[in-house]
């Protein structure tokens, strides 16, 4: 029976140990693993623990600083429940927010808050030769996500002197907000100038996951070649130099609920 003891006490160790290293876990050992999920992004010089740690540095994968990140990550994450605060300041602007999850195909967003530089949110999706300046605030009271598409969402965000560098020239936008809400799984939100610049902007937008809809227009206020052929890359210009924003894919829902 003394082997049977033994065994005993070898198997309360061992649970005692794994249960120390998974409440001590470095961040340097397990964050690496976390980060793969999130494409695109680099987190080096990191210190703390799992649920309460620091990377020096967060950068894109194309080498643009982002700035320093902290967080607080619940330790029930073990049972597939996601309870994370993060907070990410530095050159690029900042970013704070509250994720909840309970699985990997639904997600709710809550307190977010953000004021980013406007190229380094703008990344590989804009054409080559342009780049987009300012700075974009972003309140978000509460996002829902599944899937990653927003089921339910609220958020408004402005692009503060708003301007595009251009193979042409230098293109003032002013001051652009977007409103966004999504009820039921459709997504509408209105794009708007505040009247300061080179450029009237106004548009709506109206998307499901079964396709998209936008309606409005671009109206150049100024004579100026590196407009035009900026609005030119929206559409066919008109003969008043304005561009219509007509599109639309797949199974799209009203611009109106």
């Amino acid at each position: 029976m003394k082997w049977l003891r033994w065994t005993a006490l070898l198997v309360a160790l061992l649970a005692v140990a794994a249960g120390l290293s998974y409440w001590f876990l470095p961040a340097s050992v397990a964050v690496p693993f976390a980060a793969r999920r999130v494409h695109g992004v680099v987190l080096d010089e990191l210190s703390g623990t799992l649920w309460n740690g620091r990377a020096g540095r967060v950068a894109m994968a194309d080498g643009r600083e982002l700035g320093v990140a902290t967080w607080r990550l619940g330790r029930d994450a073990i049972l597939g429940r996601t309870h994370l605060d993060i907070h990410l300041d530095g050159g690029a602007g900042r970013f704070d927010g509250h994720l909840e999850s309970t699985g990997r195909d639904n997600a709710t967003w809550s307190g977010v808050e953000f004021r980013l530089d406007a190229g380094a949110l703008a990344g590989p999706a804009l054409p080559p030769g342009l780049v987009p300046v300012g700075v974009v605030e972003g309140h978000i009271p509460r996002a829902e996500l599944q899937g990653n598409w927003p089921v339910a969402l609220d958020a408004d965000i402005a692009w503060r002197k708003a301007a595009v560098r251009t193979p042409e020239g230098y293109v003032t936008l002013g001051d652009i907000a977007l409103e966004a809400s999504s009820q039921g799984g459709v997504l509408r939100a209105t794009l708007a100038d505040d009247g300061a610049g080179s450029l009237a902007v106004n548009a709506a937008l109206a998307a499901s996951p079964l396709g998209w809809r936008m309606e409005g227009k671009l109206v150049p206020r100024i004579a100026d070649s590196a407009l035009s052929h900026l609005i030119a890359r929206f559409g066919p210009v008109g003969r008043d130099g304005s561009v219509n924003l007509q599109r639309k894919a797949g199974l799209a829902p009203s611009i109106t609920p």
